[in-house]
């Protein structure tokens, strides 16, 4: 099962991710659930570097199957929408994948 864990400041902006384990849908081959959490919570990474030019702090570790995303400044608007579009994916993929996918959200 992977579970993934988005944390809130006070005013209710995602500040952290954290996405563990492994969804294991197939015995073998292309595990369609596993790929679709990590594009869904890794495309966010590149939208906050990249497209926004944000500060992150983040661990990877595939073979664990643990990502973990910080915003080193205060989140805004636009750090928020890109953060807020991945909740609703993750979302929508627990939905289809209730069994192998689980969202936890932490608010202060």
């Amino acid at each position: 099962m992977i579970t993934v864990d988005i944390f809130y400041n006070a005013e209710g902006r995602v500040v952290r991710y954290k996405v563990t384990g492994h969804a294991d849908s197939v015995e073998e081959g292309f595990d369609e659930v596993c790929a679709l959490v990590s594009l869904t919570t890794q495309l966010p990474v590149l939208g906050l570097e990249q497209h926004l030019k944000r500060k992150l702090v983040y661990a990877l570790d595939e073979e664990e199957g643990m990502l973990e995303v910080k915003l080193e400044s205060a989140p805004d608007d636009l750090s928020e929408a890109i953060l807020q579009t991945m909740v609703c994916g993750l979302k929508n993929l627990q939905e289809e994948y209730p069994e192998y996918l689980s969202t936890k959200e932490h608010r202060r």
